[in-house]
Protein backbone atom coordinates (compact mmCIF):
# COMPACT_ATOMS: atom_id res chain seq x y z
CA UNK A 1 0.00 0.00 0.00
CA UNK A 2 2.64 2.21 0.78
CA UNK A 3 4.23 1.46 -2.82
CA UNK A 4 0.69 2.75 -4.20
CA UNK A 5 0.67 5.66 -2.06
CA UNK A 6 4.35 7.13 -3.24
CA UNK A 7 2.93 6.10 -6.56
CA UNK A 8 -0.21 8.25 -6.63
CA UNK A 9 1.58 10.60 -4.98
CA UNK A 10 4.63 11.33 -7.56
CA UNK A 11 2.67 9.94 -10.88
CA UNK A 12 -0.99 9.98 -10.37
CA UNK A 13 -1.82 13.13 -9.18
CA UNK A 14 0.30 15.06 -12.06
CA UNK A 15 -1.45 12.72 -14.56
CA UNK A 16 -5.02 13.47 -13.20
CA UNK A 17 -3.72 17.14 -13.88
CA UNK A 18 -2.62 16.34 -17.42
CA UNK A 19 -6.45 14.87 -17.61
CA UNK A 20 -8.05 18.59 -16.67
CA UNK A 21 -10.17 15.87 -14.13
CA UNK A 22 -11.25 16.86 -10.64
CA UNK A 23 -12.46 15.32 -7.61
CA UNK A 24 -10.27 12.17 -8.03
CA UNK A 25 -9.03 10.91 -4.87
CA UNK A 26 -7.07 7.43 -4.11
CA UNK A 27 -9.40 5.36 -3.25
CA UNK A 28 -10.76 5.98 -7.09
CA UNK A 29 -7.29 5.66 -8.46
CA UNK A 30 -7.08 2.17 -6.14
CA UNK A 31 -10.50 1.21 -7.64
CA UNK A 32 -8.91 2.06 -11.57
CA UNK A 33 -5.78 0.32 -10.66
CA UNK A 34 -7.86 -2.86 -9.95
CA UNK A 35 -10.20 -2.69 -12.69
CA UNK A 36 -7.00 -2.59 -15.39
CA UNK A 37 -5.09 -5.19 -13.95
CA UNK A 38 -7.51 -7.70 -13.67
CA UNK A 39 -8.40 -7.41 -16.99
CA UNK A 40 -4.70 -6.35 -18.55
CA UNK A 41 -2.84 -8.47 -21.18
CA UNK A 42 0.49 -8.56 -21.88
CA UNK A 43 0.59 -7.38 -25.46
CA UNK A 44 3.89 -7.81 -27.65
CA UNK A 45 4.14 -4.48 -29.86
CA UNK A 46 6.79 -3.64 -32.21
CA UNK A 47 9.87 -1.10 -30.30
CA UNK A 48 9.05 2.13 -32.59
CA UNK A 49 5.57 1.37 -31.57
CA UNK A 50 5.98 1.71 -28.62
CA UNK A 51 8.53 4.51 -28.24
CA UNK A 52 8.21 6.43 -31.46
CA UNK A 53 11.41 8.07 -32.85
CA UNK A 54 10.60 10.08 -35.57
CA UNK A 55 8.17 11.71 -37.40
CA UNK A 56 7.90 9.10 -39.52
CA UNK A 57 6.64 7.00 -36.85
CA UNK A 58 4.24 9.57 -35.37
CA UNK A 59 2.57 9.82 -38.94
CA UNK A 60 2.77 5.75 -38.93
CA UNK A 61 0.63 5.27 -35.75
CA UNK A 62 -1.33 7.95 -36.00
CA UNK A 63 -3.30 6.73 -38.98
CA UNK A 64 -3.22 3.06 -37.45
CA UNK A 65 -4.75 4.84 -34.32
CA UNK A 66 -6.81 6.64 -36.24
CA UNK A 67 -6.86 9.09 -33.60
CA UNK A 68 -8.01 12.07 -34.42
CA UNK A 69 -8.15 14.05 -30.77
CA UNK A 70 -4.59 12.88 -29.80
CA UNK A 71 -3.14 13.56 -33.29
CA UNK A 72 -4.65 16.93 -33.75
CA UNK A 73 -3.13 17.58 -30.24
CA UNK A 74 0.67 18.36 -30.89
CA UNK A 75 1.66 19.48 -27.63
CA UNK A 76 0.04 16.77 -25.71
CA UNK A 77 1.68 14.31 -28.51
CA UNK A 78 4.74 16.24 -27.49
CA UNK A 79 4.58 16.23 -24.56
CA UNK A 80 3.68 12.35 -24.77
CA UNK A 81 6.95 11.35 -26.86
CA UNK A 82 9.11 13.04 -24.79
CA UNK A 83 8.34 11.44 -21.57
CA UNK A 84 7.77 8.50 -23.42
CA UNK A 85 11.63 8.79 -24.36
CA UNK A 86 12.62 9.62 -20.75
CA UNK A 87 11.35 6.44 -19.79
CA UNK A 88 12.95 4.90 -22.75
CA UNK A 89 16.50 6.66 -22.13
CA UNK A 90 16.14 5.75 -18.38
CA UNK A 91 15.38 2.53 -19.03
CA UNK A 92 18.21 1.58 -21.12
CA UNK A 93 20.75 3.31 -18.78
CA UNK A 94 19.54 1.19 -15.81
CA UNK A 95 20.02 -1.87 -18.47
CA UNK A 96 23.53 -0.93 -18.92
CA UNK A 97 24.07 -0.60 -15.34
CA UNK A 98 22.93 -4.10 -14.70
CA UNK A 99 23.76 -5.97 -17.40
CA UNK A 100 27.07 -3.97 -18.64
CA UNK A 101 25.58 -3.71 -22.20
CA UNK A 102 24.77 -0.68 -24.15
CA UNK A 103 21.55 -0.57 -26.24
CA UNK A 104 21.92 1.29 -29.56
CA UNK A 105 19.09 2.86 -31.66
CA UNK A 106 19.82 0.32 -34.62
CA UNK A 107 19.93 -2.72 -31.96
CA UNK A 108 16.27 -1.94 -30.27
CA UNK A 109 14.42 -0.59 -33.66
CA UNK A 110 13.05 -4.08 -34.45
CA UNK A 111 12.58 -5.57 -31.03
CA UNK A 112 8.80 -6.52 -29.38
CA UNK A 113 8.26 -5.15 -26.26
CA UNK A 114 5.37 -6.41 -23.69
CA UNK A 115 2.91 -4.35 -22.82
CA UNK A 116 0.62 -4.44 -20.09
CA UNK A 117 -2.90 -3.00 -21.80
CA UNK A 118 -6.95 -3.12 -22.26
CA UNK A 119 -8.04 -4.77 -25.56
CA UNK A 120 -11.66 -3.85 -25.77
CA UNK A 121 -14.01 -7.26 -26.47
CA UNK A 122 -11.45 -9.83 -25.49
CA UNK A 123 -10.95 -7.72 -21.54
CA UNK A 124 -14.56 -9.31 -20.92
CA UNK A 125 -13.39 -13.05 -21.96
CA UNK A 126 -12.78 -14.69 -18.66
CA UNK A 127 -10.31 -17.89 -17.40
CA UNK A 128 -10.69 -21.25 -18.19
CA UNK A 129 -8.23 -23.92 -18.13
CA UNK A 130 -10.06 -25.48 -21.40
CA UNK A 131 -10.28 -21.92 -23.33
CA UNK A 132 -12.64 -21.87 -26.07
CA UNK A 133 -10.25 -19.55 -27.77
CA UNK A 134 -6.65 -17.99 -28.09
CA UNK A 135 -6.15 -14.45 -28.72
CA UNK A 136 -3.97 -13.54 -31.19
CA UNK A 137 -1.98 -10.68 -32.77
CA UNK A 138 -2.34 -9.14 -36.24
CA UNK A 139 1.43 -7.92 -37.26
CA UNK A 140 0.90 -7.25 -40.78
CA UNK A 141 -2.75 -6.03 -40.58
CA UNK A 142 -3.35 -9.35 -43.35
CA UNK A 143 -6.56 -10.14 -41.12
CA UNK A 144 -8.45 -7.94 -39.23
CA UNK A 145 -7.21 -5.45 -42.43
CA UNK A 146 -5.50 -3.16 -39.14
CA UNK A 147 -1.59 -3.99 -37.89
CA UNK A 148 -0.86 -4.98 -34.84
CA UNK A 149 -4.69 -4.99 -34.03
CA UNK A 150 -5.62 -8.67 -31.83
CA UNK A 151 -8.92 -10.72 -33.07
CA UNK A 152 -10.16 -13.78 -31.45
CA UNK A 153 -9.01 -17.43 -32.62
CA UNK A 154 -11.52 -20.41 -31.90
CA UNK A 155 -9.47 -23.30 -30.37
CA UNK A 156 -12.76 -25.49 -32.06
CA UNK A 157 -12.90 -26.90 -35.52
CA UNK A 158 -16.55 -26.81 -35.70
CA UNK A 159 -18.94 -23.69 -35.43
CA UNK A 160 -18.60 -21.64 -32.39
CA UNK A 161 -22.51 -22.29 -30.80
CA UNK A 162 -24.62 -19.08 -30.17
CA UNK A 163 -24.64 -17.89 -26.41
CA UNK A 164 -21.65 -19.98 -25.48
CA UNK A 165 -18.77 -18.03 -23.60
CA UNK A 166 -15.99 -17.05 -25.15
CA UNK A 167 -13.18 -17.96 -22.45
CA UNK A 168 -9.82 -17.02 -22.80
CA UNK A 169 -6.53 -18.79 -20.88
CA UNK A 170 -4.92 -16.04 -18.80
CA UNK A 171 -1.59 -18.64 -18.66
CA UNK A 172 -0.45 -21.20 -16.25
CA UNK A 173 -1.24 -19.66 -13.09
CA UNK A 174 -1.15 -21.00 -9.53
CA UNK A 175 -4.55 -20.27 -7.12
CA UNK A 176 -2.08 -17.64 -4.78
CA UNK A 177 -1.53 -15.09 -8.48
CA UNK A 178 -5.00 -16.23 -9.59
CA UNK A 179 -6.21 -14.31 -6.47
CA UNK A 180 -3.93 -11.98 -6.17
CA UNK A 181 -4.32 -10.59 -9.89
CA UNK A 182 -7.88 -11.44 -11.22
CA UNK A 183 -9.48 -11.64 -7.95
CA UNK A 184 -10.63 -16.66 -8.27
CA UNK A 185 -9.41 -19.22 -7.72
CA UNK A 186 -9.68 -22.82 -9.69
CA UNK A 187 -10.30 -25.72 -7.54
CA UNK A 188 -8.11 -28.94 -8.30
CA UNK A 189 -5.70 -26.22 -10.32
CA UNK A 190 -3.26 -28.13 -11.94
CA UNK A 191 -0.73 -25.32 -11.83
CA UNK A 192 -1.45 -24.72 -8.39
CA UNK A 193 2.28 -23.46 -6.40
CA UNK A 194 3.18 -22.22 -3.04
CA UNK A 195 5.27 -18.76 -3.70
CA UNK A 196 7.28 -17.99 -0.41
CA UNK A 197 8.93 -14.33 -0.66
CA UNK A 198 10.88 -12.55 1.78
CA UNK A 199 10.24 -8.77 1.24
CA UNK A 200 13.51 -7.11 0.24
CA UNK A 201 11.88 -3.90 2.13
CA UNK A 202 12.07 -6.19 5.75
CA UNK A 203 15.57 -6.61 5.38
CA UNK A 204 16.20 -3.00 6.52
CA UNK A 205 14.04 -3.49 9.67
CA UNK A 206 16.25 -6.11 10.78
CA UNK A 207 19.30 -6.30 12.53
CA UNK A 208 22.32 -6.41 10.84
CA UNK A 209 20.73 -5.22 7.78
CA UNK A 210 23.78 -3.67 5.75
CA UNK A 211 25.89 -6.38 6.36
CA UNK A 212 23.28 -9.06 5.67
CA UNK A 213 22.33 -6.87 2.47
CA UNK A 214 26.24 -7.25 1.37
CA UNK A 215 26.07 -10.64 1.87
CA UNK A 216 23.18 -11.74 0.35
CA UNK A 217 23.95 -9.67 -3.41
CA UNK A 218 27.60 -11.51 -3.19
CA UNK A 219 25.94 -15.05 -2.41
CA UNK A 220 23.49 -14.22 -5.43
CA UNK A 221 20.98 -15.23 -2.98
CA UNK A 222 17.15 -15.24 -4.13
CA UNK A 223 14.57 -13.78 -1.92
CA UNK A 224 11.60 -15.98 -3.27
CA UNK A 225 11.04 -19.37 -4.84
CA UNK A 226 7.84 -21.15 -6.60
CA UNK A 227 6.84 -24.53 -6.05
CA UNK A 228 4.38 -26.56 -7.38
CA UNK A 229 1.95 -27.71 -4.23
CA UNK A 230 2.50 -31.44 -5.82
CA UNK A 231 6.35 -31.18 -4.22
CA UNK A 232 4.97 -30.65 -0.63
CA UNK A 233 2.73 -33.51 -0.07
CA UNK A 234 5.95 -35.25 1.68
CA UNK A 235 6.36 -31.75 3.72
CA UNK A 236 10.14 -30.17 3.48
CA UNK A 237 11.30 -32.93 1.73
CA UNK A 238 10.51 -35.27 -1.96
CA UNK A 239 9.40 -38.74 -1.61
CA UNK A 240 12.42 -40.18 -3.18
CA UNK A 241 16.00 -39.71 -4.43
CA UNK A 242 16.39 -37.17 -7.54
CA UNK A 243 16.38 -38.72 -10.65
CA UNK A 244 19.82 -39.88 -11.83
CA UNK A 245 19.49 -37.79 -14.85
CA UNK A 246 19.03 -34.07 -12.35
CA UNK A 247 22.40 -33.56 -10.91
CA UNK A 248 22.34 -30.21 -10.73
CA UNK A 249 21.52 -29.71 -7.01
CA UNK A 250 24.10 -32.85 -6.44
CA UNK A 251 26.76 -30.87 -8.21
CA UNK A 252 26.16 -27.40 -5.81
CA UNK A 253 26.44 -30.01 -2.74
CA UNK A 254 29.29 -31.34 -3.95
CA UNK A 255 30.93 -27.93 -4.68
CA UNK A 256 30.04 -26.78 -1.50
CA UNK A 257 30.97 -29.49 0.67
CA UNK A 258 34.35 -29.53 -0.94
CA UNK A 259 35.08 -26.36 0.02
CA UNK A 260 35.24 -26.16 4.14
CA UNK A 261 37.77 -24.86 6.76
CA UNK A 262 37.15 -27.13 9.95
CA UNK A 263 35.52 -29.97 8.40
CA UNK A 264 33.32 -30.65 11.32
CA UNK A 265 29.98 -29.35 9.73
CA UNK A 266 28.55 -32.23 7.65
CA UNK A 267 26.61 -31.66 5.04
CA UNK A 268 23.13 -32.82 6.33
CA UNK A 269 21.81 -36.54 4.60
CA UNK A 270 18.64 -34.26 3.95
CA UNK A 271 20.48 -31.95 1.13
CA UNK A 272 19.53 -33.78 -1.78
CA UNK A 273 15.98 -34.37 -0.90
CA UNK A 274 14.56 -31.31 0.50
CA UNK A 275 12.33 -29.13 -1.65
CA UNK A 276 13.28 -25.90 -1.49
CA UNK A 277 16.14 -24.29 -3.90
CA UNK A 278 19.39 -24.06 -2.30
CA UNK A 279 19.62 -20.16 -3.88
CA UNK A 280 16.40 -19.19 -0.90
CA UNK A 281 17.73 -21.17 1.61
CA UNK A 282 20.81 -19.40 1.04
CA UNK A 283 19.14 -16.36 1.75
CA UNK A 284 17.18 -17.35 4.66
CA UNK A 285 20.78 -18.76 6.26
CA UNK A 286 22.01 -14.96 6.09
CA UNK A 287 18.94 -13.29 7.28
CA UNK A 288 19.00 -15.60 10.21
CA UNK A 289 22.32 -14.37 10.92
CA UNK A 290 23.38 -13.71 14.42
CA UNK A 291 26.14 -11.19 14.69
CA UNK A 292 28.78 -13.34 16.06
CA UNK A 293 28.20 -15.57 12.88
CA UNK A 294 28.54 -12.60 11.11
CA UNK A 295 31.90 -11.94 12.37
CA UNK A 296 32.69 -15.14 11.90
CA UNK A 297 32.29 -15.41 8.20
CA UNK A 298 34.70 -12.14 7.63
CA UNK A 299 37.02 -14.37 9.73
CA UNK A 300 37.21 -17.16 7.65
CA UNK A 301 36.59 -14.89 4.44
CA UNK A 302 39.91 -12.89 5.44
CA UNK A 303 41.34 -16.23 6.13
CA UNK A 304 40.64 -17.30 2.26
CA UNK A 305 41.64 -13.74 0.54
CA UNK A 306 44.58 -12.69 2.70
CA UNK A 307 43.64 -9.63 5.00
CA UNK A 308 45.09 -7.37 2.37
CA UNK A 309 41.86 -8.42 -0.03
CA UNK A 310 44.41 -9.85 -2.67
CA UNK A 311 41.00 -10.58 -4.84
CA UNK A 312 37.25 -11.00 -3.78
CA UNK A 313 36.09 -14.31 -2.59
CA UNK A 314 33.65 -16.25 -5.46
CA UNK A 315 29.88 -16.34 -4.47
CA UNK A 316 30.14 -20.42 -4.10
CA UNK A 317 33.17 -19.31 -1.55
CA UNK A 318 30.94 -16.79 0.68
CA UNK A 319 28.26 -19.51 0.65
CA UNK A 320 30.59 -22.11 1.97
CA UNK A 321 31.55 -20.09 4.78
CA UNK A 322 27.81 -18.88 5.43
CA UNK A 323 27.48 -22.72 5.76
CA UNK A 324 29.88 -23.91 7.86
CA UNK A 325 29.17 -21.09 10.39
CA UNK A 326 25.16 -21.20 10.57
CA UNK A 327 24.39 -24.37 9.05
CA UNK A 328 20.47 -24.85 8.76
CA UNK A 329 18.76 -24.49 11.66
CA UNK A 330 17.98 -20.62 11.41
CA UNK A 331 17.03 -20.51 7.97
CA UNK A 332 14.22 -23.95 8.71
CA UNK A 333 13.05 -21.80 11.31
CA UNK A 334 12.42 -18.81 9.40
CA UNK A 335 11.43 -20.92 6.67
CA UNK A 336 8.50 -22.31 9.48
CA UNK A 337 7.69 -18.93 10.23
CA UNK A 338 7.29 -17.75 6.65
CA UNK A 339 4.91 -20.66 5.66
CA UNK A 340 2.86 -19.64 9.01
CA UNK A 341 2.50 -16.20 8.07
CA UNK A 342 0.86 -17.21 4.66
Amino acid sequence: MEAMMSFWSLRGQHCIAQLNCSEVSFEDFLWANSIFWTRALNIPLPHSYVFPQNQEDLNKYDSINNSAELSNDHNSRGELINGLNDIKNEAQRVNSQVNGATSTLTSTQGETLWIEGLVPGIDFCNHDLKAAATWEVDGTGLITGVPFSMYLLSVERSSFHSEKEISISYGNKGNEELLYLYGFVIDNNPDDYLMIHYPAEAIHSIPLSDSKALLLEEQKAQLRCLLPKSLLEHGFFAAGHPKDGNNDNKLEVDRISSFSWSGQRRMPSYLNKLVFPENFLTALRTIAMQEDEISKVSSLLEELVGSGGERQPSDAEVRAAVWETCGDSGALQLLVDLLQAK
